[in-house]
């Protein structure tokens, strides 16, 4: 089945008020095909859930502030080491940076498959020692800069026999053997590079059992190298260990407490917490790392909604930064 078929079935509960929204993208038939995955799954129908759904189980947090960069349906961020933020802004084809407090500093990227250039990309992470990596989807490869925005590299994504080209949706970096953990949204697969771009292995197929995808998503990977992977369409995030074997998921589908109905961003905090947006009810929900629902992001003691929360990241100060999508904006917030 086709991969925008596909969606289109899978999201039949859904509203298409989301397709006029986004019909500028739709008159681009490339386009079509690329960004159904953020029309179609990361903007939610406007729908109901009672008040008082998560009312009882709450991680507090601290509204700071937000970062409006003139962005057009961001996707996706990621913390520098010196704190700056990356916004992935993929409709502009570009890289937004801000300082820790949301001030502009600059932006790299335009339009074309040329060195440092990006066709909508999706998805950004940055390793510790400042390499900036970019899942440039609409261009079948991903491209690593320095923090300055300087191009660096990039290498094509490609599968099966006929090596032909896939489009990735994120990027994650990992501290054992350097690996680049790259999503395939095509094909149902979590792809592993050296730096160079060298495949090393991968994992996945079309599917719901264990270790199978239903359109994998963003990903993040903890202190001790295990890797989380929203599996969007079977609604839970997937754990498992650096080379791809299983560990445990998160999530089944439903609107309670520990239950998603379009899991869309996920990260870890230094206590191992798993935080985890649901772009269609508009939350954030935390886990233990073993799956054990804890709480929703509340403030002063109420669910915080969110307008279509997707790419999260939470910094080295304890705050959690969420990309709203249909806002435009970054939130930032303290975590108590």
């Amino acid at each position: 089945m086709p991969c925008s078929a596909a969606f289109i079935q899978a999201t039949d509960r859904t509203s298409y008020s989301a397709m006029n929204l986004s019909s500028k993208i739709l008159k681009n038939t490339t386009l079509q095909r690329l960004y159904l995955f953020l029309i179609i799954l990361l903007i939610p129908a406007i729908h109901f859930i009672p008040v008082n759904t998560f009312a009882q189980e709450c991680i507090n947090t601290k509204f700071l502030f937000d970062v409006k960069p003139n962005a057009d349906q961001p996707s996706d961020l990621a913390i520098a080491p010196n704190g700056d933020i990356y916004l992935v802004d993929g409709i502009n084809n570009r890289i937004v940076v801000v300082d820790s407090e949301g001030r502009w500093k600059f932006e790299f990227g335009t339009e074309g498959a040329g060195n440092g250039q990006f066709n909508r990309p999706l998805g950004i992470d940055i390793s510790e020692n400042g390499n900036v990596f970019i899942a440039d989807t609409g261009n079948h490869r991903i491209q690593a800069f320095d923090l300055k925005g300087n191009f660096q590299n990039a290498f094509t994504v490609r599968t099966g026999s006929q090596q032909t080209r896939s489009d990735p949706v994120d990027v994650a970096v990992s501290k054992f053997k350097n690996y680049l953990y790259v999503s395939d949204n095509d094909n149902q697969k979590i792809r592993v590079y050296d730096r160079s771009g060298n495949l090393e292995f991968e994992w996945g197929k079309f599917g719901e059992g264990q270790g199978e995808f239903r359109y994998p998503g963003i990903m993040a990977i903890n202190q001790i190298n295990e890797v989380f992977v929203v599996d969007v369409l079977n609604t839970r995030v997937q754990k498992f260990d650096p080379f791809g074997q299983f560990i445990t998921s998160i999530g089944i589908w439903g609107v309670l407490p520990g239950k998603f109905f379009r899991p869309k961003g996920v990260a870890i905090d230094k206590q191992n917490r798993v935080f985890i947006s649901d772009s269609y009810m508009g939350v954030i929900q935390v886990f233990t790392d073993v799956g054990s629902f804890i709480g929703i992001v509340c403030d002063t003691g109420k669910k915080r909604t969110f307008n279509t929360p997707v790419g999260i990241a939470v910094d080295k100060n304890n705050r959690l930064l969420v990309v709203e999508m249909r806002s435009n904006k970054i939130t930032v917030l303290k975590i108590l």
